[in-house]
């Protein structure tokens, strides 16, 4: 089982809040700091991770959808199926195909505890109309250019490893967006300024 962080506060309410955001705006220090307030947090990737290690259902899924050639003995081989997924948009459709069925009822599985929720997941305003109807609350990681692309030369590994997250700019889909439970934060100073703003509608 995907590990799900918990607080020892015993909160109540039955709602999940989605943190997105582009490939290193800061999604994970945010995901972080809601943890260290004492908030449940769920980091999709994890779930993805653990289901593509052998015999789990992505890794048998990948083996019949892709074939063998993009497994290794231990786990689905995310730096071969990236590279296919990201130069093949056939084969990106999918991939979706596949996993976001398994996200949405992984999101319904945590809607299920009846315990409020944060949940990483990077991907939500590429896929809105499949996933929207789990979280009373969005909250956006707005970063700019500059900052991402710094994280981003951190994070590239990261992108082979989890082929889900997509590299892209999803304000063009904000700005679109009818959804008014949406919290943007920017993370365009530092450390201390992002902490607060972030604490602030939690």
């Amino acid at each position: 089982m995907v590990e799900v962080h918990t607080s020892a506060q015993g909160v109540k309410n039955s709602m999940l809040v989605c943190v997105t955001g582009a490939i290193g705006s800061g999604k994970t220090t945010a995901i972080k700091i809601i943890r260290q307030q004492g908030f449940q947090t769920f980091v999709m990737d994890d779930y993805i991770h653990k289901i593509y290690q052998k015999n789990q259902i992505g890794y048998k899924l990948i083996a019949k959808h892709f074939g063998k050639s993009y497994l290794t003995p231990i786990e689905v081989n995310r730096k071969a199926l990236g590279q296919l997924v990201f130069s093949k948009p056939n084969a990106l459709r999918k991939l979706d195909q596949l996993m976001i069925p398994l996200m949405r009822a992984q999101l319904q599985a945590l809607l299920d505890q009846n315990n409020l929720c944060y949940v990483e997941l990077g991907i939500y305003f590429l896929h809105e109309s499949k996933f929207k109807k789990y979280f009373s609350k969005i909250i956006f990681i707005d970063a700019k250019t500059a900052l991402k692309n710094t994280n981003l030369e951190k994070k590239m590994a990261h992108i082979e490893k989890f082929p889900t997250k997509i590299v892209g700019n999803s304000k063009l889909s904000i700005k679109t967006s009818k959804n008014n439970r949406l919290f943007v934060v920017e993370n365009h100073k530092n450390l201390n300024y992002f902490k607060k703003h972030l604490i602030n509608i939690l």
